[in-house]
């Protein structure tokens, strides 16, 4: 299976998050965690920007932080549009993954 994407606010709907966020799961992965959950691994996340000099740019942000080097790459950023905002998402995702010394799937 490969990643998708959901509104914020279905993934965890007891916060208060904008009908233009989305987050990013990885169903095929695992991560170790001080607390183990159910569900599919969220990896990142795009929300629109309101207001300031951005308005109207997607924000995007790769949130996994896992053992190993330090990773020099951005993290985060602003595009255009969505799809673009998303696949800079995923590509630091992949990206990031190939640089860990321990793999993790499910």
């Amino acid at each position: 299976m490969s990643i998708y994407w959901m509104r914020t606010a279905d993934v965890y709907p007891d916060a208060r998050w904008s009908e233009d966020s989305f987050v990013a799961l990885d169903p095929d992965v695992r991560f170790p965690r001080f607390h183990m959950v159910e569900g599919d691994e969220p990896i990142g996340g795009v929300d629109l920007i309101k207001g300031g000099l951005q308005d109207g740019l997607w924000q995007w942000s790769m949130t996994v932080s896992l053992p190993g080097p330090r990773y020099g790459a951005p993290t985060n950023g602003v595009e255009a549009d969505k799809i673009e905002a998303g696949r800079e998402v995923i590509a630091c995702y992949r990206h990031y993954l190939s640089t860990r010394p321990e793999q993790y799937p499910r």
